[in-house]
């Protein structure tokens, strides 16, 4: 049985031994070092170093006597601090990592790919996040909306939002602002917003445009989801605002 939860255990910072030693522990509740050696299977010459160690990190307490025995604490309350500890080292470190950060300057002819599922949905979220004035969705696939429902529909009070699709037909159950592409807005729709003998990508999912400054194409080849990022292209307002021009006037 101590095998097992080993793994996990070593997840959160115990070496081997340390593992073992402490589910050994809870298994017996409490115990003399002598019987937790034999036990576990641990090195006589460690065990001590190990205990002690233990107990000066929290897991388990040291009752003194002749001989002295070792007993769990209560593993909630143990495993409830590490997670708050483990919850505010993330956020300190986040905190020192964006200070450190300086955002590059990125020319008018790059972008970045993106090539996991995480990383992506990670983009939406900061995107609908950071979003100030306007947001105009490209959406060539109703399931992303469907999907993002909750993140965007509280947009729509706070942003000017434009979903502009190609038929409204298969959008009919989604309450969103949405507008049924013309002329040469249908056009950009019909025409893929990516390089495809560059990148390689065939299916779109959708192109968002936010604050007339970044842009976000997600698209799939084969199986595979892929996003294109852009940043403080000129063309990007231009586009976006030309495209909210042309469905207000339709």
């Amino acid at each position: 049985m101590t095998a097992e939860i080993v793994p996990g255990l070593r997840s959160i910072g115990m070496n081997e031994y340390e593992a073992n030693v402490y589910s050994t522990l809870v298994g017996l509740q409490k115990a003399t070092a002598r019987d937790i050696h034999e036990v576990s299977g641990v090195p006589r010459g460690r065990i001590y170093e190990i205990l002690n160690d233990l107990a000066r990190r929290g897991f388990i307490a040291v009752e003194e006597g002749s001989p002295t025995s070792y007993h769990v604490l209560d593993i909630d309350v143990v495993f409830d601090r590490l997670k708050e500890d483990y919850v505010r080292t993330l956020d300190e470190t986040r905190e020192v990592l964006k200070s450190l950060s300086v955002k590059p300057h990125i020319s008018p002819d790059s972008f970045f790919i993106l090539r996991s599922d995480w990383a992506i949905e990670n983009h939406i979220s900061s995107l609908f996040r950071r979003v100030k004035k306007s947001m105009v969705i490209l959406c060539y696939d109703p399931e992303f909306l469907r999907k993002h429902y909750a993140a965007i529909k509280p947009l729509e009070r706070k942003i000017d939002l434009y979903v502009v699709v190609r038929e409204r037909d298969g959008y009919t159950d989604i309450k969103l602002p949405i507008y049924e592409a013309r002329g040469t807005v249908l056009e950009l729709l019909e025409s893929s917003p990516m390089n495809e003998a560059a990148i390689g990508l065939r299916k779109d999912e959708c192109a968002i445009l936010v604050d007339g400054r970044d842009f976000f194409v997600i698209a799939t080849a084969g199986s595979r989801r892929h996003a294109v990022i852009g940043s403080d292209m000129p063309i990007i307002g231009y586009m976006q605002k030309t495209i909210v021009e042309r469905i207000s006037c339709s």
